[in-house]
């Protein structure tokens, strides 16, 4: 079951522990990656550079702080001008 879902902006890439840090749109909220659905995933959110707009479905991990499981990824495509 997923308990978000939607875009986020890469605030902080990848880091050597793993954890991944995303802004929601529009609300502003900050969430950690932590852990990832399947390696295709955590593949897909490690290899993107801060700034980067993803859409992403998330579970939250554990029952304290903001630590979440990544379920799906997919970058999103800037418009053509």
């Amino acid at each position: 079951m997923t308990d978000r879902s939607g875009t986020y902006t890469v605030v902080e890439p990848c880091n050597d522990h793993g954890t991944t840090t995303l802004r929601e749109h529009p609300r502003n909220s900050t969430v950690h990656v932590v852990e990832y659905g399947d390696s295709e995933v955590e593949s897909a959110l490690s290899d993107l550079d801060a700034g980067t707009v993803v859409r992403v479905e998330l579970e939250r991990e554990g029952r304290r702080g903001n630590a979440w499981r990544a379920e799906t990824a997919q970058p999103v495509s800037a418009d053509p001008a």
